[in-house]
């Protein structure tokens, strides 16, 4: 086998292991690529690759650049470089200069999509929706029928209040039964910001039955464990928040009942305390009669034990705040700045 046989056969390789999630095999065919040839372009854009998935932000940026100067006519390394500079540098205007360069090359459709949704990102990060929502607007000729794409474009046109671009990228995930929990879900939130409190409900009764429906989570609390963590976050609290809830009992579901959903609660909200919150001019005091949690849903939103954790701890604090009226320094000491 030829030395260019052999370089091309490892570059394979590696893409195939990176694609399979054996990120050293990816590392590994790639350094012994790069000392055949370090200036080939499929070499760089594996090297590229393999610190992107490693999360080497320094190192998949210095790579994205070497390959976007071999390949001066090739969108794809800028529009890396750009998604890089937003995501792991929080560098939106930096981001949206990039991407200006990387329009003037931009050729295949994923390419364009991808691009728009990182511009779009970039300007609901500097606060500019009209912006945002002109972008995504660029879209609408484009034909995407991938439901997961379409799911994440609904969520970049809500957060860009977009409504009817929401709605209409919504409508295509929930083809997919798979997706049609979360895209329904979505389509609650849109609902709830247009202030449209009837389809909101609806949305989210939906969501309810069919998450009630799924397979259990594979990452599971007991009972007893959840309360415990509740507890412990409770003693975290100051002593004049402490006094009020010494006496409520923490009362755990695996989802919201039906008749809170049809009062308008999220399907998925991860707990809740019943009871009369802090005025808002701070007179009188809260009365809570009690803390709920929704055991799935905790568990369904976490990947791993500790990050389950912190969810209950982060839920029992965060649903004390809204009903304490803790001030920025209360919120500071308990972690929640």
């Amino acid at each position: 086998m030829s030395r260019t046989d052999r370089l091309q056969a490892d570059i394979e390789r590696g893409f195939l292991a990176l694609e399979e999630g054996r990120l050293d095999d990816a590392a590994a065919s790639a350094e012994r690529c790069q000392r055949i040839d370090r200036k080939n372009a499929e070499v760089v854009t594996l090297a590229a690759a393999v610190a992107d998935a490693r999360g080497d932000v320094d190192e998949a940026l210095a790579q994205y650049q070497n390959l976007a100067e071999l390949r001066p006519d090739d969108a794809m390394p800028r529009i890396c470089i750009a998604r890089l500079e937003l995501h792991d540098l929080q560098d939106p205007d930096a981001a949206l200069a990039t991407l200006a360069e990387a329009m003037e090359f931009i050729d295949e459709e994923a390419d364009l999509v991808e691009a728009i949704f990182i511009r779009t990102e970039a300007l609901i990060m500097n606060d500019a929706l009209p912006a945002a929502r002109e972008a995504l607007a660029e879209l609408a000729s484009s034909v995407i029928d991938d439901p997961e794409q379409a799911l994440d474009l609904a969520e970049l046109a809500l957060s860009a209040e977009d409504f009817a671009a929401a709605t209409r990228w919504v409508e295509i995930a929930r083809k997919d039964a798979d997706l049609e929990a979360d895209a329904t879900h979505l389509l609650g939130r849109i609902h709830e910001l247009a202030n449209d409190r009837p389809a909101m409900i609806a949305a989210w009764q939906r969501v309810r039955e069919l998450d009630a429906a799924a397979p259990a989570p594979s990452l599971a609390i007991s009972d007893d464990e959840l309360e415990a963590i509740a507890v412990e976050t409770l003693a975290e609290l100051p002593d004049n928040v402490r006094e009020h809830l010494a006496k409520v009992p923490i009362l755990i579901d695996t989802l919201p009942s039906a008749e809170l959903v049809a009062d308008g609660l999220d399907p998925r909200l991860l707990g809740l305390f019943q009871g009369t919150p802090m005025p808002e001019d701070g007179a009188g005091a809260p009365a809570v009669t009690n803390i709920l949690l929704f055991k799935t849903n905790l568990e369904r939103a976490s990947a791993d034990a500790e990050q389950l954790a912190d969810e209950i701890r982060i839920t029992v604090l965060h649903e004390t705040a809204h009903y304490f009226g803790l001030d920025e320094e209360e919120l500071e000491a308990i972690g929640l700045d």
